[in-house]
C-alpha cells in the first residue's frame, strides 16, 4: 500500500489539516482506508439520538413505547414505556368515549344549518385516531426498533467508507420543533372553538389538542426522517464526486465497490422509511381524506346562503389537513428522488480509462437503476407527489358525488314546499 497521500495534493483545502498517524498494520489489501482528520474525532451522535426530543414528546402520549440502552446498541421494546402506554390510552379512551357522546347528541338533536352539523361530524371523526395511533405503534415499535438500529449501521458504514462521520445537524430543529408543535395545536383548537357554532363544551378542548398534537408530531417526525435519508444522500455524493480524481486507478475501483455497498444500504433505508410505520401513516391518509372531503362539501352545499364565520372554520380544516398531506408527500418525494434518479444521472457522467474502474461505475450505476429507492406505505400506496395528485382527484370525484346528493335533495325540498303553498291557495 503506498504511504500517506499530503494534503497539498490535489486537495483543495482553505486551511491545511493536522491528519492523524496511519496504523499500517491495520490496512488491508483489497480495503481502501482513509485517514481521518483530527478535527473529526469527535464522535456524530446517531439518527436516534438526534430525534430524541420528538421521541420523547410522543412517549408522554403513550407512543413509541422502546427505549435504547446504550450508545451503538439496538432500541428494544421496553415494558416500563408499554405499561405506561396502556394506562394513557384506557385514560384517554374514557376520555374520548363522553367527547363522541357529546357529538352524538348534537348532531342527533341539531336544528342548527347543514354547515354546522357537517363540523360536528368532523369534530366526530377526529375522535377516531386515537384508537389507532397508540394500537398501531405496539405492533410496529420492533419494526422502528429496528428501522434506527440500521441506521446507527449505516451511519458506521458512512464512517468507514468516506472517513468523516454523517453529521445530519437534525437535534436543534427538532428540540424548536417540538415547543412550536403543542402551541400551534393549541392556537388551532381555540381559534376553531370560537369561530364555530358547534356548542362545543369546554372539557371538549383537551381532547381535541390531545389529537391535533399528535397528528402533527407525526408529520414532523415524517418530515425529520426523510430530511435525514436527504442529508445522508447529500454526504455521500459530496465525498464520492470530491475524492473520485483524488486516488489512483488501483485503489479507485476498490473505493468505487464500497461506495456502492453504501448506496445500497441507503436505498434500503429509503424503503424501509414507509414501511416501519405503514399503518401509522396509512390511517392518517385515510383521515385526512376524509376531513378535506366533508370539510369542502359542507362549504360548498351551503355556501349559496352566504359566507359566514362557520364556513371560515371548514376552510381551515381543509387547509391544515391539506398542508399536512403535501408535507407528507413532498418530503418523501424528494428524498426518494434525490437518492435514486438524480444520484444515478450523476453517475452516469462518469468515466474512466482503467478497465477495472469501468467495471464497478458500471455495477455501481447498474444498482442505483435497479434498486428502487421509492417510498411506499407497506406495499398499499406510493408517498410521493403523484399522490397528492391521486388524493385530489379522488376527493373531487367523491365531492361531485356528495353535493349532486346534496343539490337533489334541496331541489326535493323545495319541490314539496311549493306543492304544500299552491295547495293551501
Amino acid at each position: 500500500m503506498e504511504s500517506e497521500m499530503p494534503c497539498d495534493q490535489k486537495c483543495d483545502q482553505p486551511k491545511p489539516i493536522r491528519w492523524r498517524p496511519l496504523d499500517e498494520p491495520a490496512m488491508h489489501k483489497n480495503k481502501v482506508t482513509l485517514v481521518i482528520p483530527a478535527a473529526e474525532e469527535v464522535t456524530a451522535a446517531d439518527l436516534f439520538d438526534e430525534l430524541k426530543p420528538i421521541f420523547y414528546s410522543m412517549k408522554i402520549f403513550g407512543l413509541f413505547p422502546l427505549k435504547k440502552q446504550s450508545p451503538g446498541e439496538s432500541t428494544v421494546r421496553c415494558k416500563i414505556s408499554l405499561a405506561y402506554s396502556v394506562t394513557f390510552y384506557v385514560a384517554m379512551s374514557v376520555y374520548s368515549y363522553h367527547v363522541c357522546m357529546e357529538r352524538m347528541q348534537f348532531i342527533r338533536h341539531s336544528e342548527g344549518s347543514f354547515d354546522e352539523l357537517m363540523y360536528s361530524v368532523i369534530h366526530f371523526f377526529y375522535v377516531i385516531p386515537h384508537f389507532y395511533f397508540i394500537p398501531c405503534h405496539w405492533k410496529e415499535v420492533i419494526k422502528v426498533g429496528n428501522y434506527f438500529s440500521h441506521w446507527s449501521e449505516f451511519q458506521k458504514q458512512y464512517l468507514s467508507a468516506t472517513g468523516t462521520h454523517l453529521y445530519l445537524r437534525q437535534d436543534r430543529w427538532a428540540k424548536i420543533s417540538v415547543v412550536l408543535t403543542p402551541i400551534l395545536a393549541l392556537l388551532s383548537v381555540v381559534t376553531e372553538y370560537f369561530l364555530s357554532s358547534a356548542n362545543q363544551k369546554y372539557w371538549e378542548l383537551g381532547f381535541y389538542w390531545y389529537i391535533l398534537t399528535v397528528i402533527f408530531l407525526h408529520v414532523v417526525w415524517w418530515w425529520f426522517v426523510c430530511s435525514s435519508l436527504r442529508g445522508a444522500m447529500l454526504g455521500i455524493s459530496e465525498n464520492f464526486f470530491k475524492i473520485y480524481n483524488l486516488f489512483v486507478h488501483e485503489r479507485l475501483a476498490t473505493l468505487v465497490a464500497q461506495y456502492t455497498d453504501l448506496w445500497v444500504s441507503l436505498s434500503r433505508l429509503t424503503r424501509e422509511t414507509g414501511v416501519f410505520m405503514c399503518y401509522t401513516y396509512g390511517h392518517m391518509c385515510v383521515l385526512s381524506f376524509s376531513v378535506v372531503t366533508l370539510s369542502l362539501y359542507g362549504t360548498l352545499s351551503s355556501v349559496h346562503d352566504g359566507v359566514y364565520m362557520r364556513h371560515l372554520v371548514l376552510a381551515m380544516s381543509v387547509c391544515f389537513i391539506g398542508g399536512i398531506m403535501y408535507v407528507i408527500s413532498n418530503v418523501a418525494h424528494h428524498a426518494a428522488i434525490e437518492v435514486g434518479p438524480e444520484f444515478s444521472e450523476k453517475l452516469s457522467h462518469l468515466s474512466s480509462a482503467d478497465k477495472q474502474v469501468r467495471r464497478e461505475l458500471k455495477l455501481f450505476t447498474l444498482a442505483t437503476t435497479t434498486n428502487s429507492s421509492e417510498i411506499n406505505l407497506g406495499g398499499y400506496v406510493r408517498i410521493d407527489r403523484g399522490f397528492l395528485l391521486r388524493f385530489i382527484c379522488t376527493m373531487v370525484t367523491y365531492l361531485v358525488v356528495l353535493l349532486q346528493f346534496r343539490l337533489g335533495l334541496l331541489s326535493i325540498s323545495t319541490s314539496n314546499i311549493t306543492t304544500v303553498t299552491t295547495a293551501v291557495l
